[in-house]
């Protein structure tokens, strides 16, 4: 495949075995060890605001369990976007907790505040809401902060392609006190391999370290919690991939900037509004027709392969013996069965636009023309 969909750059060895000095020094390889402490340290100051404090963990969908064990929802329940990766309910099951499914705004992707409503009002005693930044797009979310305010439950955010540049002028974190959290898996644009970060008011910093530490109290005692803790290893590449950050979403955005070229002359597609300081994991596009088999076909015959995400959602791709509580969710079941994401890359020329912009007008003239 000439454009792959994912194109994972990560750090070479030779730029973060130098930091492994210090662990190997301190023979100090895991448990909140002195790189990922450092590590922690640092993404605290590059992406957060002051009154919130980055813990690195295993993943992000560790790191959502953490939170969700640390808020105590065993035996509650979550509200959550059907429009969303499996590892979000995943997270919801893990914590013992029961989705409750919304449906999402059809301009922007992510959780409809008057769904959520819906759901507050047929289950009033949803304990907690995470809202999904759908493809890493960073927009405002007072609308959905408005709604849990106002019944008096967190938010969690699930950002997990959320990281772009540090030091953006953009930090995460607010007086409302939501917690997001990120993945640094290899396919994200901060990638260390597996990992995550959550970002969170220090208030909440001691009871989500102690979830990801199987629940250790001072004492030993344990409640709910689980092992979600980052080695040097992985932290060392962090360190690499933080010096790096701000010239490779740079690159990014000018390959989302092609596209949005691209995709503004032609017919019958909706690409993302307002997309904020994105570090632009892929492109996602709303097709004004499904994504078929025989779409993405055409596009890997030209050498473009593009996935459907997130497709199916969870109340059609879950087939688990878990409870899942529901309002209806319209347009997320019309909007994931057309909506597919085209590769963006971090070594992006213009060279590589001319080339892909002519496969891609190529692919939608032989749709055309096949089309019944």
């Amino acid at each position: 495949m000439l454009f792959p969909f994912l194109r994972p750059a990560l750090p070479e060895p030779e730029s973060w075995t130098p930091y492994l000095t210090t662990s190997y020094d301190q023979r100090y390889f895991s448990n909140f060890g002195p790189l990922a402490t450092d590590l922690a340290d640092r993404m605290s100051k590059a992406y957060l605001t002051e009154d919130y404090r980055g813990l690195l963990c295993a993943s992000a969908t560790a790191g959502l369990v953490a939170v969700l064990q640390a808020l105590d929802v065993y035996g509650k329940k979550v509200a959550l976007p059907d429009f969303t990766f499996a590892a979000t309910v995943q997270a919801v099951f893990a914590a013992g907790a029961t989705p409750v499914i919304c449906d999402i705004d059809p301009d922007r992707w992510e959780l409809c505040p008057n769904s959520l409503e819906s759901a507050f009002a047929e289950h009033p005693d949803i304990a907690c809401v995470i809202h999904v930044r759908p493809f890493g797009l960073r927009r405002d979310i007072s609308a959905q902060k408005a709604v849990c305010r106002a019944h008096g439950v967190p938010l969690i955010v699930d950002a997990a392609a959320g990281l772009g540049a540090p030091n953006s002028g953009h930090p995460f974190g607010s007086e409302d006190g939501e917690i997001e959290v990120f993945s640094l898996h290899a396919t994200k644009v901060f990638a260390i391999g597996e990992g995550g970060l959550i970002a969170a008011p220090r208030a909440m910093i001691g009871a989500i370290k102690a979830a990801m530490n199987f629940g250790f109290q001072a004492d030993r005692t344990y409640g709910e919690g689980q092992n979600a803790k980052v080695d040097e290893f992985r932290a060392a590449i962090g360190l690499a991939m933080l010096e790096r950050m701000t010239a490779i979403t740079e690159t990014r955005s000018r390959h989302a900037a092609f596209y949005d070229t691209v995709f503004a002359g032609l017919d019958g597609f909706q690409t993302a509004q307002d997309p904020g300081p994105t570090p632009w994991s892929n492109y996602p596009v709303v097709f004004d027709e499904e994504v078929t088999k025989e779409t993405l076909g055409a596009f890997a015959d030209n050498g473009i392969e593009i996935k459907k995400y997130y497709w199916p959602g969870v109340l059609k791709g879950y087939t688990g013996p878990r409870p899942v509580l529901s309002v209806p969710t319209p347009v997320s079941f019309s909007l994931q069965d057309r909506c597919a994401c085209f590769p963006v890359y971090s070594d992006f020329t213009a060279e590589t636009g001319l080339m892909i912009q002519e496969r891609i007008e190529r692919t939608l003239d032989l749709l055309a023309r096949t089309r019944p």
